[in-house]
């Protein structure tokens, strides 16, 4: 598509008139005329919505704004704004339009002079009936409710890899997929809960909403597949039915595995059956364990696994915590379902909160259907809360579960990933960095890169012009410290004039997420933080 400018003069609304010349229906030409001949604001705007709606620009993801016309806006504005979206409505008389712009020009976006606007969703002001719901903290502490009116999950599947489900609970009984589930404990078709733990799981995903009983689950109109690890009722399973499990989830038509389980140690044929389903596009979900140890347990550690932990109302991190760690979720005091028509609230752990991740990602999928399994894990992280210290840490790993349908960002640093989300190797990897409103200030910059190795993550302190170091040392240490801000900043890390990688990535990463971070400390306080996450995959 093609847009050339051939005006000499700033344009504006009221001092001339600017016409189209189709040269193609893809190539366009706008011409200025006369400039003491004026046109009306309202036929300029019939004008604008003509550009705008001549091309077709089907972005992956986009996100509905309003844009504010006013007399001043020129025609290089409008040409930066035809490139970027596309009209979806037209308030008239009033000068806003309805416009769908790609979330990979958000930079271009914040770049030109037009007032822009994020759409403000709206509901109706009511609360489910279900009797237990007033008492699912979880809900809200998530941001569960705000984002039920984007999507309830609808479409999704959930492979539940546990101790069965109850499929006759009234609040399960029209999202549990029985009869494609399978008991690999007992080698039999009937998946049916004898121990309590799967329904009880089942209920924290899916329980239905709105229908006066019991509570709600994240991801109310989403489906499960049951697939039954233990005997009879039994708390244990083998790793060699977990295996077998594994690779039947991968092959169903779930999106998700979800496993509140752990395994007393590292098996290889449980990894090479979760490498299996990764191949297929699934998003793994499993437990860190419950024992307060420095390690997270197996398959959780792994790094293409979402390792799962836990935390109380007071935001108190419990569980097991660790190099794996990726996500904490709360974990105490569920109301959840139970085999017949019971509820309970003392399934408490790493267990639930495994099961409340599982949920948001069938929201995530639900509202990008595109997205790749990296791509919603990246999601994912990138809506967490992350509480202090910044960035990724043991405790908390890369921080809270919670949904936000509005990406926070900070007034003096922002990164622009150019909208990648997942890289793979010997491809250009593009990230920029930019600061912005400091002037006359002086600050240090701290540029930070948390990344796995194996099942292990690194934090590496990135200097100007000198090796890393894992000590926490600022990037303009080794220029001058404090650094002076004189005007806004546009620094390049990664790309092909990189400051701190330039060319392609290598070959050899660990496949997993890549945290860059970036924290402006200025008379040792915290002026600004922004981070940028990333997926990079083994091939």
């Amino acid at each position: 598509m093609l847009m050339n400018l051939v005006c000499d003069k700033k344009v504006t609304v009221r001092r001339k008139i600017t016409t189209i010349v189709q040269i193609n229906p893809l190539q366009y030409k706008i011409h200025c005329v006369h400039p003491l001949i004026q046109m009306p604001y309202f036929s300029y705007k019939v004008i604008v919505i003509a550009i705008l709606l001549s091309v077709f620009i089907l972005p992956v993801q986009a996100r509905q704004v309003l844009i504010h016309l006013d007399t001043q806006t020129n025609s290089a504005e409008l040409a930066t704004l035809y490139q970027q979206g596309r009209v979806v409505k037209d308030l008239s008389p009033l000068p806003w339009l309805v416009v769908d712009i790609a979330e990979t020009n958000a930079r271009l976006r914040q770049a030109n002079n037009l007032a822009i606007y994020e759409d403000i969703r709206g509901h109706f002001a009511s609360t489910p009936t279900d009797p237990l719901y007033a008492q699912q903290w979880h809900l809200d502490e998530i941001g569960v409710p705000d984002y039920w009116n984007i999507t309830r999950g609808e479409g999704v599947t959930i492979a539940l890899l546990d101790s069965g489900v109850d499929p006759n609970h009234p609040d399960l009984k029209d999202n549990i997929l029985f009869t494609q589930g399978y008991d690999f404990g007992d080698a039999d078709a009937d998946a049916y809960d004898a121990n309590g733990h799967g329904t009880a799981m089942a209920g924290l995903m899916v329980a239905q909403c709105d229908n006066a009983i019991g509570g709600c689950g994240v991801a109310p109109q989403a489906k499960i597949i049951p697939y039954k690890l233990n005997q009879t009722d039994s708390g244990s399973f083998s790793s060699a039915t977990l295996a077998t499990a594994i690779l039947a989830a991968a092959d169903s038509d779930a999106q998700i595995i979800s496993m509140s389980l752990v395994l007393d140690e590292s098996a290889p044929w449980v990894e090479d059956a979760l490498r299996y389903a990764q191949g297929k596009n699934k998003l793994l979900v499993a437990a860190a364990g419950n024992d307060n140890l420095p390690t997270v347990a197996f398959p959780a550690n792994l790094p293409f696994v979402v390792g799962v932990g836990a935390f109380t109302k007071d935001h108190e991190r419990f569980g097991n915590y660790g190099e794996g760690l990726k996500i904490i979720a709360p974990g105490v005091s569920l109301w959840t379902t139970q085999p017949g028509k019971e509820y309970v609230n003392f399934y408490t752990g790493t267990s639930p909160a495994t099961a409340l991740v599982s949920a948001t990602l069938a929201l995530l999928i639900a509202s990008h259907p595109t997205y790749t399994a990296p791509e919603l894990i990246v999601s994912l992280i990138t809506a967490s809360q992350d509480p202090a210290p910044a960035g990724w840490d043991e405790q908390s790993g890369f921080g809270q579960l919670h949904l936000s349908s509005v990406q926070t960002t900070d007034p003096h640093l922002q990164f622009s990933a150019f909208g990648k989300m997942v890289y793979h190797p010997n491809e250009q990897l593009n990230l920029d960095l930019f600061l912005t409103d400091l002037r006359g200030q002086s600050a240090d910059l701290y540029l930070r890169i948390n990344l796995p190795i194996d099942t292990q993550r690194i934090s590496l302190y990135q200097l100007f012009n000198a090796e890393p170091t894992l000590d926490s040392i600022p990037f303009n240490q080794t220029i001058i410290s404090p650094f002076p801000f004189t005007d806004d900043l546009q620094l390049s890390l990664f790309g092909e004039n990189g400051l701190l990688i330039r060319g392609a990535l290598i070959a050899g990463l660990t496949e997993g997420i890549y945290e860059v971070d970036a924290t402006l400390i200025t008379d040792a306080k915290q002026l600004a933080y922004q981070r940028q996450i990333l997926w990079i995959s083994a091939d």
